[in-house]
């Protein structure tokens, strides 16, 4: 009975994100981004075979999570994914890398300074709750930034 509740108790209820992956077009502009806009360090990086080539994999940490950027061979762009918000909530899939920051002003300010590409600036969803700031890496993947005393 006590070796059911130890498996248990180490199990699924010690579960914590590891990391967050995804595909970009040039893994080196791509680590120059998340290092010079969002202060991201580069900890890893190197490649995995597959039977039909390889891949390279960065691991980069900030902002309290690692991020794992792969570049595949032959990359394909699929363009449902990176439209216009709020029509990239149309296709299954991810939809956004989200932060938190103390004061979004500050920080859209910070990141026009740095010469990011927004897609709003300072807007609140859900009424006069939620106040965010999304920009776009050089890829197209959203990456969307809450003031965190307006999150629901």
């Amino acid at each position: 009975m006590n070796e059911e509740i130890k498996i248990y108790s180490t199990g699924l209820e010690t579960l914590l994100l590891y990391n967050v992956a995804f595909t970009v077009g040039n893994l080196e502009k791509s680590i120059d981004w998340y290092s010079n806009i969002l202060n991201f360090k580069l900890i890893n990086k190197t490649a995995f075979e597959f039977p039909t080539g390889s891949a390279s994999i960065a691991i980069l940490k900030g902002s309290g999570i690692k991020l794992e950027l792969i570049e595949f061979p032959n990359g394909k762009r699929i363009e449902e994914l990176f439209a216009p918000a709020p029509l990239h909530l149309i296709p299954i899939g991810t939809k956004a890398i989200i932060f938190q920051v103390e004061n979004l002003k500050i920080a859209s300010k910070e990141l026009e300074d740095k010469g990011v590409k927004f897609v709003w600036r300072e807007h609140y969803l859900a009424g006069d709750k939620m106040l965010c700031t999304m920009i776009e890496d050089i890829d197209g993947n959203k990456i969307n930034i809450f003031q965190e005393n307006t999150t629901i």
